[in-house]
């Protein structure tokens, strides 16, 4: 295949005559730090995931039968994962050993553990104010899901009682008694051992926010102590996290397990589809309508306000000549240097902008993931770059496990 990309310099260019810097670079060679690509990949995740919540309340628009669906299927999910075998092993022991859990631990205490480390690694900064037999209390400040409702901060401590359901007892509840995501100062997870700390059953099972038996024992820390960063970006910290069994890992270690590239909030959403799909309660092509409206039209929005577009192109450092496919295809670089996903410029010019994408990375096991990130780009091309401006994805020809994507111009009478 012929390619036609605009010249520009090559990596290898420079090296070693600067101290080296880890950072994204765009077609122009702006350089966008490890720090702040880092931070826009959680972000980025975070939005994406506020995407699919709307598909699901447009599916199930009663609340108590949206939560009960979600998480039912997601603590089933976590249950099965955790459990299930690779090789002579399986996925709970694996964790473990990965994670400094060790072997005398059961129930709760990995959760727990698996909870905190999860924290940091998608930049969610806090402190740990209780960790023991009984009980365990994490207080976070700063939380990117913050944006995708109280769906979230629901779902989230029930399946992560599924994870301690995996690893046996002693059993203990997950409860979401504060959520930034509802207007509250922090999110407090509290987790209790339902022997030590008996409560009637919740009449819903989502109704995890409501008070729960330890609530004298709670520790509050005021807004202005609170942390701005979590413990691998903070100098007091060594910029080292390292969490109470020893487990240390730097920022890079947890960019490379997928800080930036989790697309967890998705995964929820995307769970249930899956599930009505394989049942028959509900056709893929149904889904796709759905996911093909919201995420277009939240493509669009994003660029639609002529501010949004000048802060983009600064932040891309395009210049001021340029206003072609280049400028989303430069944006999607960006996107997949964040999210760690190879990609090949096979078309890079004033005519035509040409992507192979690695599937892998953009589907993460979800191929409605896929969809909707094409229909969200498609989406931004009209704003972005303006109506004559179309992307798609081809198929024909292409190797497998390859995405390849097209920004050019054309014309559809009977275009969205």
């Amino acid at each position: 295949m012929k390619k036609t990309v605009d010249t520009r310099l090559p990596g290898e260019i420079g090296k070693g005559a600067l101290p080296e810097y880890p950072a994204v670079s765009t077609p122009w060679n702006k350089l966008i730090s490890f720090y702040d690509a880092y931070h826009w990949g959680t972000r980025h995740n975070a939005a994406v995931g506020a995407l699919f919540f709307e598909v699901i309340r447009i599916l199930f628009p009663d609340y108590d039968e949206r939560m009960t669906r979600l998480c039912k299927v997601n603590r089933e999910a976590m249950i099965k994962t955790f459990n299930m075998k690779v090789g002579n092993s399986d996925v709970k022991t694996i964790h473990a050993e990965n994670n400094c859990i060790y072997p005398f631990m059961k129930g709760g205490f990995p959760s727990a553990l698996y909870g905190d480390i999860g924290d940091d690694r998608l930049l969610y900064a806090g402190r740990v104010n209780d960790f023991g037999t009984y009980r365990a209390e994490k207080e976070l400040d700063t939380c990117d899901w913050d944006i995708l409702g109280s769906e979230i901060c629901r779902i989230s401590p029930y399946s992560q009682t599924g994870i301690a359901i995996a690893y046996g007892e002693p059993l203990v509840e997950f409860h979401m008694v504060e959520a930034l995501g509802c207007g509250d100062a922090h999110c407090r997870l509290i987790a209790e051992n339902k022997e030590k700390h008996p409560m009637p059953e919740p009449e819903k099972i989502w109704d995890n926010m409501s008070p729960c038996a330890t609530m004298d024992y709670i520790k509050v820390t005021t807004e202005e102590n609170s942390e701005k960063e979590v413990q691998q970006f903070s100098e007091a910290c060594n910029f080292m996290f390292r969490s109470g069994t020893d487990l240390e890992c730097t920022p890079t270690d947890f960019f490379k397990a997928g800080g930036a590239s989790l697309a967890l909030g998705s995964e929820y959403v995307l769970c249930l589809l899956q599930e009505m799909i394989d049942t028959g309660e509900i056709t893929v092509e149904k889904v796709k309508v759905l996911i093909e409206n919201v995420f277009e039209g939240a493509g669009k929005m994003m660029f639609a306000e002529f501010f949004a577009k000048k802060g983009l192109r600064e932040w891309l450092g395009v210049p001021a000549e340029i206003n072609d496919g280049r400028v989303l295809g430069a944006y999607i670089e960006v996107q997949c240097q964040c999210l760690s996903t190879p990609y090949t410029v096979v078309d890079f010019n004033k005519d035509e902008v040409t992507y192979d994408i690695t599937l892998a990375g953009i589907e993460r096991r979800r191929p409605l993931l896929t969809f909707a990130y094409v229909n969200m780009w498609y989406g931004m091309v009209k704003t972005l770059v303006g109506s004559r401006w179309f992307f798609w994805r081809e198929t024909e020809d292409v190797p497998e496990g390859i995405l390849r994507v097209k920004i050019a111009r054309k014309i559809d009478k009977q275009c969205r």
